[in-house]
Parts: structure tokens; C-alpha cells; sequence
């Protein structure tokens, strides 16, 4: 049975209605946190997009695909070629978050197109042709016609099933996205083995499209990646009862709700240092070059804005060029990859040509 079939007969515990009460609440400051961060709205997107590509493919791939750790920031350089097929995949996942969070203003749309396309992104240089199609299953048999069916007139149906939940509002918007999640998963729609990473990655952006904007300044599947364990567990054993026919969806709806309310509740820290920075009265460049004598001795630009992403790019080289003109430090490398070392200066030892007389009065 599908989830989708019980729907309105599912109980909501005491637990759940009260963390997504609390949930929509931190929503209802979504303004504000745009107002606070619009100024440097496109470096935190961007740098969140990067965030969201590594940790979904730590989570979903990194049993059958290896990356060298090292590889995940050179990987996300415009200029990169992908050496295989798990850096293909995370290259292509790269694509798909700037997608989401960058590149487009342009909503998602819940049918069939959107998500097959989604697909043949994800999986492009990744999985073989044949890979790269719906699954069949049983046969139309007739006196003269035996046709074997596709899960694509399948997803188209229920794709249609969902869209009117959502046009009727008969049902709360992040639980109907659970059901849609595990049910697209079950239907295994795809002839590959990664049914469930793209169902939840098709449920992530759903739930970014109905207001969940704090994804736009803290990573979703960083935070993911933290409980991946319990995450695995909750899914494993609705996989299970889904097999018996009857998953209880309630402790996943729970899992989700308290991520994203622990992301929001991180978020009013983020926004107020955040604030802080922006509102410094003393010397902005002062303040980064104290940031530049806390970290190593080789750093880049991008540990700086890790620490200070509030402060201009142009303060930053200022700083740089300030501290570079009086040698305290030295560039290494041009464009994206250059990195500054600190010039460390060694103590002078005085040397005497002969001893100290000191006049002891004798």
C-alpha cells in the first residue's frame, strides 16, 4: 500500500504538531534573516550549494563512489575536470545545488519533465545508457498486443495524485513531501540503484520551495550528515514496515522537523554575529588582520570570509596588500589558488666583541 493512500487517516503525535508549530514560527522570520544577509546573499549561497554537494554525496555515494578528501574544494573550481565517475557524480551534484540555490529564480514544478531531468542530470557520465531509463515491469497482454508496462505512466499518475494534495492544501505541505519521499522510493520509478537518494533529494527541494529559506544560509545535509545514523535507522525500519504494508512515517516527519528547527535555531546565532560584523566600529581592517594572526601560516582569502563573510571582498585585499606592503606577508600563486604565508621574523641575537666591564669599585 501506498503512503499516499493513508494519508488523512494518519495520527499526528503530540510531539510532531508541537515541533512543527515552532517550525513554521522560525519560518515566519524568514524576511528578517534576508534583510540581515542581502548584501552578501550570493557568496553564502554559493558557498552553501558547495556545502550541500559534498555532504549529500558523503551520505548517499560514498559507500560505491571515493573522493579523496582533498578533491571535494579543487573538484569545485569551474576550470576542474572530473578524473571517474565519482567525481563526475559530485560534479554533476555541484551543477544540481547551484541549480537550486544560485543560478535560477525559477520554481520547481512537480511533474514528470522536472523530475526526469533531474535524473539524467545527477546520473550523467555516471551510469551507462541503459541505466539511464525508467524500470519495466509486467506485461499488457492482449489477443494480438503483449506490452510490457513502464514505471513513467505510473509516476505520471501519482505525480498527479500529490499535485492535487498540494492545490487542495487538505494536507500539511512537509508530510505530504515525507509520503511522496518514501513512496518514490518504493515505486523504484528508475533502473538504478539510487532510487532513494534521488527521492531525497527531490523532497529537500520541495521543502526549500515551501519556505524552508534558513537552507539558504546553513547547509541542510551538513546538518544531515551529523545524524546520518539515526537518519539510516528511522529509513531502515520503514523500509521494513512499508514491505508489510504499513509504515509509520511519524518518527521520520519527527527526525526532518527537528533538523530543520535546530538549523533556524543555529541560524538566529549565525544572524547575530553576523549583524555584529557588519556593524563593527572599530578599523575593519584591524579586525581581519587580527582573523589573519589566528590562523596558519599559509591561508587563503576563502578562511578569511569563512570567519568574516559580512565584510567586503574589497576590505579583505585591502588588508591583504596593507599587510603584504609592510612584509608580514607574501602571496603564493595567482587567481583562485593563491595562498598567503606569513613571514615569520627571527629573533636578532646582539653579539658583543668583548665583555661588559662593570665598575665594581674595587
Amino acid at each position: 500500500m501506498r503512503c499516499l493512500d493513508r494519508i488523512k487517516v494518519n495520527l499526528v503525535t503530540h510531539e510532531v504538531f508541537n515541533n512543527t508549530t515552532s517550525l513554521y514560527y522560525e519560518m515566519g522570520k524568514n524576511h528578517l534573516y534576508e534583510d540581515i544577509f542581502q548584501k552578501n546573499l550570493e557568496y553564502i549561497k554559493s558557498d552553501i550549494a558547495n556545502k550541500n554537494a559534498e555532504y549529500f554525496f558523503k551520505i548517499f555515494f560514498s559507500s560505491d563512489f571515493q573522493i579523496r578528501e582533498n578533491r571535494f574544494k579543487s573538484l569545485l573550481l569551474d576550470s576542474s575536470v572530473a578524473n571517474n565517475k565519482a567525481e563526475q557524480l559530485y560534479k554533476n551534484l555541484i551543477e544540481i545545488f547551484r541549480k537550486i540555490h544560485v543560478e535560477t529564480d525559477e520554481p520547481f514544478n512537480l511533474h514528470l519533465g522536472e523530475i526526469h531531468d533531474l535524473f539524467m542530470l545527477l546520473f550523467n557520465g555516471v551510469l551507462p545508457k541503459e541505466r539511464l531509463k525508467y524500470r519495466k515491469f509486467g506485461k499488457k497482454k492482449g489477443m494480438f498486443l503483449s506490452e510490457t508496462l513502464s514505471m513513467r505512466e505510473e509516476l505520471e499518475k501519482y505525480i498527479e495524485e500529490v499535485n492535487k494534495f498540494i492545490k487542495d492544501r487538505s494536507v500539511e505541505p512537509i508530510f505530504l513531501y515525507i509520503n511522496f519521499m518514501i513512496d518514490f522510493i518504493n515505486m523504484e520509478v528508475f533502473d538504478m540503484p539510487y532510487n532513494e537518494s534521488l527521492g531525497v533529494l527531490l523532497f529537500y527541494i520541495l521543502v526549500h520551495e515551501n519556505h524552508f529559506k534558513a537552507a539558504n544560509y546553513l547547509s541542510f545535509f551538513e546538518k544531515l550528515n551529523l545524524y546520518k545514523s539515526d537518519y539510516q535507522d528511522i529509513y531502515n525500519r520503514i523500509n521494513v514496515q512499508s514491505k508489510q504494508g504499513l509504515p509509520d512515517l511519524m518518527p521520520l516527519m519527527n527526525f526532518f522537523i527537528n533538523i530543520f528547527n535546530s538549523i533556524y535555531f543555529e541560524l538566529a546565532d549565525v544572524s547575530r554575529d553576523f549583524q555584529y560584523d557588519q556593524d563593527l566600529s572599530i578599523n575593519k581592517t584591524d579586525y581581519i588582520e587580527n582573523t589573519i594572526n589566528k590562523l596558519p601560516d599559509v591561508f587563503s582569502k576563502q578562511d578569511i570570509r569563512a570567519k568574516h563573510p559580512s565584510i567586503s571582498a574589497s576590505t579583505i585585499n585591502r588588508t591583504l596588500k596593507r599587510l603584504s606592503d609592510a612584509n608580514i606577508i607574501r602571496a603564493i600563486g595567482v587567481g583562485r589558488k593563491a595562498k598567503w604565508v606569513k613571514i615569520v621574523k627571527k629573533e636578532t641575537k646582539h653579539k658583543f666583541d668583548g665583555q661588559i666591564k662593570m665598575d665594581l669599585g674595587e
